[in-house]
């Protein structure tokens, strides 16, 4: 039996339900992309180094007939690493092919990207 817990996320970070089986588990439920939070903003209020930094990039089909490629790259800031986990979850969804160099990471320094290869 699952219980549906949805914390609400503030300063604009979306809406996500999380579904915790009897075993604990977690398992995210689908609930739309959103963005990530403003890092600058956000260290002005938590030290830069207890914040959770997101980066994704990924692809999807577009278009009248799907035609067409499109890809994305996101990146915020996060209190925890479940939300930030979450949020990868959410673009991973809507973004679902060649997503790569999506990662959460606690740290004021983000890891440097690697050039999209095509």
């Amino acid at each position: 039996m699952h219980k549906l817990l949805m914390p609400a996320f503030a300063a604009g970070l979306g809406f996500a339900a999380l579904a915790i089986s009897a075993s604990g588990a977690v398992a995210y439920e689908f609930t739309g992309a959103f963005p990530g939070g403003d890092c600058v903003a956000m260290a002005r209020t938590i030290p830069p180094s207890k914040l959770w930094y997101g980066h994704f990039t990924g692809q999807r089909q577009w278009g009248t007939f799907e035609e067409r490629i499109q890809t994305r790259t996101v990146e915020g800031c996060f209190k925890s690493k479940a939300v930030c986990d979450n949020w990868l979850y959410q673009w991973r969804s809507t973004y679902q092919y060649n997503f790569w160099n999506d990662y959460c990471v606690l740290s004021n320094q983000p890891r440097p990207r690697r050039p999209y290869a095509g």
